[in-house]
């Protein structure tokens, strides 16, 4: 993505690194891509760990799942409604050997499951962030990164806005994360664990420890807590999941 065009109607526009920018009618989100210094800052910022699931929403050329998957060992999956886009990520994907770790997806972001997400990147416009924002708010969970190039979410609070100086210009990185927090709630009942990280995780659920303190104290993610609360929950010693908004 990139600067939007002040005349819409415009089209061809041609932008400053030489190539064609070709316009999402229906998002009015033109397709240029993210520097790759850029994409590299983003993916720090939000702390992308080996494991975790990204999404990127309107992926373009797949450069931000491709180095998600290669550079930071996540899962990486990107939304693109362009079948040309699509069709190009994927065999690059492909000849990369990235298929166990990064995967394009053909549809409208509107319409694609993302709750799976730790982390979920964007490089849209403002109009188009409104109106995402209730979507993201509804299916992402508590503490989901939501990484933004150049173009805030109206409404939210970033943790952390970064400049990056990229050859003559300068490209700003919100970081956003969803508010609440996801609590574990013991059912008070005993039994033996021989996972010893199983049992780690058993000692610090006491009904006030959220998910992602958990994974602070053990120092993974909240994915591996998760992973270790189904465990739980299956062997009845922990009744549920709380989520608090």
């Amino acid at each position: 993505m990139g600067e939007p065009s002040p005349w819409p109607w415009d089209l061809p526009l041609v932008n400053l690194y030489g190539d064609i920018v070709l316009t999402y009618m229906y998002y009015d989100v033109p397709f240029v891509p993210t520097p790759e210094v850029v994409v590299r800052r983003m993916l720090q910022l939000a702390r992308v760990r080996p494991g975790e699931v990204l999404y990127d929403l309107g992926s373009g050329d797949g450069r931000i799942v491709i180095m998600a998957a290669k550079e930071f060992g996540a899962y990486a999956y990107g939304i693109e409604i362009r079948k040309d886009l699509y069709e190009q990520s994927t065999a690059k994907i492909r000849d990369l050997g990235l298929e166990g770790r990064a995967r394009i997806i053909n549809t409208n972001f509107f319409d694609a499951d993302i709750s799976d997400a730790d982390v979920v990147t964007m490089y849209l416009l403002t109009s188009v962030n409104e109106r995402l924002k209730p979507k993201l708010e509804k299916e992402l969970r508590p503490g989901t990164r939501v990484v933004s190039h150049d173009f805030e979410v109206s409404g939210w609070r970033p943790v952390v806005v970064e400049e990056v100086y990229e050859e003559w210009r300068s490209h700003k990185i919100y970081l956003y994360k969803i508010p609440g927090k996801e609590v574990p709630i013991p059912s008070g009942k005993t039994a033996p664990l021989e996972d010893p990280f199983t049992r780690q995780v058993m000692a610090l659920v006491d009904g006030n420890n959220s998910i992602e303190d958990i994974a602070v104290k053990l120092n993974t993610t909240p994915r591996e807590i998760r992973n270790a609360l189904r465990k739980l929950i299956d062997a009845g010693l922990v009744e549920g999941i709380k989520t608090i908004r």
